[in-house]
């Protein structure tokens, strides 16, 4: 696909993106074909030149602004990183460029991510005609960091029982112990898409057994990878654990997931989009591992198996869990449907990403499209 230029024409729409990436060439068409022209700003760009937001929201024809996400672009990443460390107290070495997959200094990229986001603020406070946000960057900033997140969604729906931050192994084992939690899932407080997460199974009589699409190599570099490892011996899992956690992680239960019925077999959960605080596009993603991202090659499948009781309980839970984040139009959340109810693994700001799935004909970016074209 070609890079998305600049519009010279009366827009509508303000893109923060990644000219070449997938969501933002999803986005493009699903305006065009809404009748709504759209402009980009650049990631890249726009960090080296905070500026540049502001000189075109001065130009007055942007009715809605949406950020995207910054990832997928290392030099992104690395800006990113950067500026996090800049904004601290400069203690340690600058961060050096991280390898394709690597999980390093996450903590930095949140950092630098959040000063972006206050650049954002500023630029739309002082415009004249300020746009619309389709998301909030008071939103983004609450769902990119993970523990917050969990801790802003167990005040209106279920989540799985949370634990706290985590150090290390060592201090799991003493303040969690695994008489009292033996599943635990480990996540990074920043991180997404699985990268760094760690389902571990503990035993009393110390064993240990661990799944993760993360690996150390012989440096002691952690870098995420597209096939799901199993870990058994404590050393390795002590390792991997506290170099995730030096980033920052936490810990919670780990909730069964159900099997899908025959033939998809494996456990599933769900991805579901929420568009102005409704349940839309929804997808099983089904896996016989823990982890169920459907970029770690899982299987995906229409929910078509779930009774009018649980759709009923996604829908309500769905939409008690967007009032969490007020000012988001367009939410991802991982769901677990029982018939006991729903309990929710996660929010996404950016988890719109779901080319081909459809509800009620409509893609995630034409119901994007669609507001920014319609709403007043």
């Amino acid at each position: 696909m070609t890079a998305i230029a600049t519009s010279k024409s009366p827009s509508e729409v303000l893109l923060l993106g990644h000219a070449a990436s997938r969501r933002s060439q999803l986005l493009q068409q699903a305006c065009a074909r809404a009748g709504v022209a759209l402009d980009l700003l650049d990631w890249n760009a726009f960090l080296a030149a905070p500026a540049l937001l502001a000189q075109r929201l001065a130009q007055g024809r942007h009715r809605w602004l949406k950020i995207d996400s910054p990832g997928e672009d290392a030099d992104c990443a690395q800006r990113l990183r950067l500026l996090g460390w800049q904004a601290g107290d400069r203690a340690a070495a600058p961060p050096s460029p991280v390898l394709h997959g690597e999980l390093a200094t996450q903590h930095y990229w949140q950092a630098g991510f959040g000063q972006a986001l206050g650049w954002i603020d500023a630029a739309v406070a002082g415009a004249a005609a300020p746009p619309r946000l389709l998301n909030s960057t008071a939103g983004i900033r609450g769902m990119t960091d993970k523990w917050q997140c969990q801790r802003t969604l167990a005040a209106h729906v279920p989540v799985p029982p949370l634990l706290g931050l985590l150090h290390s192994l060592e201090q799991l084992d003493a303040q969690w112990p695994a008489g009292d939690w033996p599943r635990v899932f480990l996540k990074p407080r920043y991180g997404s898409s699985a990268a760094g997460v760690i389902a571990l199974q503990r035993h009393r009589d110390g064993r240990l057994s661990a799944y993760s699409s993360a690996r150390r190599d012989a440096s002691g570099r952690v870098f995420n990878h597209l096939r799901v490892s199993r870990y058994s011996r404590r050393s390795d899992i002590a390792a991997l654990v506290d170099a995730i956690a030096a980033q920052g992680a936490y810990a919670e239960a780990w909730v069964r997931k159900p099997r899908a019925p025959s033939p998809q077999r494996g456990h599933y959960d769900l991805r579901v989009v929420a568009h102005a605080g409704q349940a839309r596009q929804r997808v099983a993603r089904i896996s016989r591992s823990p982890m169920t991202n459907l970029h770690l090659g899982n299987a995906r499948a229409q929910p078509d198996w779930l009774d009018p009781h649980r759709q009923a309980s996604l829908a309500r839970t769905i939409a008690a869990a967007a009032q969490a984040f007020p000012g988001c139009h367009s939410i991802g959340f991982d769901a677990i449907v029982t018939p006991h109810g729903t309990t929710l693994l996660e929010a996404n700001a950016f988890g719109d990403l779901l080319p081909g799935l459809r509800h009620d004909g409509c893609e995630t970016y034409d119901d994007q499209a669609s507001l920014m074209c319609h709403a007043n």
